[in-house]
């Protein structure tokens, strides 16, 4: 495509967006790639950890965009792939997540999952036998 990168990267909504961003950073390491704030306080973050990259939104129920605390529950699941699930999870968990499964082998994979002060779940780890 001449050069054009194309690239897929998912936007999570969330009620009170600033402090999404703000866990996101503490609980993954996460560093804000673009950011736009809103006169009434709503942002708009892509952020990145370590070259993976998501978006963080505010809910806008006009334009149909729902916080999982609006649904009652999140759609998806984000997966984290790290070198080390045991220490990523627990920072997570340090920075305000709560431990929904804890790391452990399943699947070919050590892997946990959290739920994040906003509803969404992330399952964290990475394939046995990968460093």
């Amino acid at each position: 495509m001449n050069g054009f990168k194309v690239g897929c990267a998912p936007m999570l909504s969330v009620r009170h967006g600033a402090k999404a961003v703000e866990f996101y950073k503490a609980a993954f390491g996460a560093v804000e790639v673009f950011r736009l704030d809103a006169p009434d306080g709503a942002v708009v973050c892509r952020l990145s950890v370590q070259g993976a990259e998501f978006w963080v939104a505010d809910e806008s129920p006009e334009h149909e965009n729902f916080s999982p605390e609006s649904l009652g529950g999140s759609t998806t699941r984000m997966v984290l792939t790290v070198r080390d699930p045991h220490s990523a999870q627990a920072t997570a968990i340090a920075a305000g997540a709560a431990e929904v499964r804890p790391v452990k082998e399943e699947y070919g994979w050590l892997l946990g999952r959290i739920r994040d002060p906003f509803g969404h779940h992330w399952e964290i780890g990475r394939e046995l036998g990968a460093s």
